[in-house]
């Protein structure tokens, strides 16, 4: 273990979706999907209490959802936004913009294997988690590099946010819905050079 400051991730989960708001869950992948005013309400209040803390970047996937939280905090810290793609949730294919009930009537099959292999089935249109995390960690591997020490913001979606703290943790990515990322929700994780320190997950805001 290292005396040295960790970098700082804030990772937060974006506001809750439009098209949620009856209370069932959709697999948006990356269709862009606008927030509602109460959760931009909460993000302004996580952005407060952000202030004490010494946030240098802040950055966000690029779908409107996300943005827009950030946006937020952006404004409220007096800092620049940056959307980066390789942040987008995991890509869903023909399943997007659909109830869990529906895409059980409408492709019976697909989802069978879709859980029976979690990991490597590709939806059709689709990702495969292996090819997500790829995208997902190279980018974050080059901001903790490119901001070594520093307190950084990331604006994502429940997926990303699980397969980073599954890989922070050592969990396999089997172990994804183990975890649980609400609406506007707060992580902290400590990257030193030999570790990952988990401070907080899944919080409705800071300690």
């Amino acid at each position: 273990m290292t005396k040295s400051p960790p970098t700082t991730v804030f990772l937060l989960r974006h506001g809750q979706t439009v098209n949620t708001l009856d209370g069932k869950f959709r697999y948006n992948g990356h269709i862009d999907v606008e927030v509602t005013d109460e959760s931009l309400e909460t993000m302004r209040s996580i952005a407060r209490q952000l202030e004490a803390k010494h946030i240098t970047h802040i950055y966000s996937s690029n779908l409107r959802r996300s943005q827009a939280g950030a946006a937020v905090i952006a404004d409220q810290l007096e800092l620049p936004l940056t959307p980066l793609s390789a942040f987008r949730e995991i890509k869903m294919g023909c399943w997007e913009g659909l109830t869990y009930d529906e895409v059980k009537e409408r492709y019976p099959e697909q989802i069978k294997k879709k859980f029976t292999d979690f990991i490597n089935y590709r939806i059709p249109g689709g990702e495969t988690i292996p090819e997500v995390e790829n995208r997902v960690f190279n980018q974050l591997d080059e901001l903790l590099h490119t901001h070594s020490g520093e307190q950084l913001v990331i604006v994502a979606h429940g997926g990303i946010n699980m397969l980073i703290i599954c890989r922070a943790l050592q969990m396999a990515a089997t172990n994804i819905f183990r975890l649980k990322q609400d609406f506007c929700c707060v992580n902290q994780l400590d990257y030193y050079h030999d570790f990952v320190q988990v401070n907080l997950v899944n919080s409705p805001c800071l300690p």
